[in-house]
């Protein structure tokens, strides 16, 4: 009869805690964030900026794409195929000058987006421009980072030396929800 009547407060105990465990889970789910949804997609404005020697902006040149959360990778590429003459047989050498860059990997953390970026800058600067004769000088720029950018808020996300003289180059992101 004991351990019928220890069973039997054991249901009830267990049927009455079931309704209450219920309310507690929903509660502790608010308390983090949810989580982003795929489909929401983001602006993402890259700036790259030649900076002097005293820091004054000398060139700019803006590029934009969209990315969406939880889609593939968003990717810019703009440049030229430049053919430069090999010594005096009429050989041609192309090298292929411009802006590469790839975002991939977004996702929302507590307002901000968290991205993978890879940034690849490559000119040159022709013996003829410099009164010499020879090869061109080949300039490259690459950068690859996982960052993590405020929204609506220009973010230096690379930086460097600019390698021909004591200038920099950069490159900021803005990130902006498309609604």
């Amino acid at each position: 009869m004991r351990k019928t009547i220890l069973a039997y407060i054991a249901v009830v105990l267990v049927t009455l805690s079931a309704p209450v465990l219920a309310q507690e889970a929903p509660q502790q789910e608010n308390k983090t964030s949810p989580a982003p949804q795929a489909g929401h997609f983001y602006r993402l404005t890259y700036t790259v900026e030649e900076l002097s020697e005293s820091g004054r902006i000398i060139n700019t040149r803006t590029y934009a794409t969209n990315l969406e959360i939880g889609g593939g990778p968003a990717r810019i590429r703009v440049g030229n195929r430049v053919p430069i003459a090999e010594g005096s047989g009429g050989q041609y050498r192309y090298f292929d000058f411009g802006i590469n860059i790839d975002s991939n990997h977004a996702e929302e953390r507590n307002g901000k987006l968290a991205l993978e970026v890879t940034a690849e800058m490559n000119d040159a600067i022709l013996p003829s421009s410099q009164g010499v004769q020879g090869e061109p000088t080949v300039r490259q720029n690459k950068w690859s980072a996982n960052v993590l950018v405020p929204i609506r808020k220009p973010t230096v996300i690379f930086s460097s030396d600019n390698l021909q003289d004591k200038g920099k180059v950069q490159v900021e992101l803005t990130v902006t929800p498309i609604e």
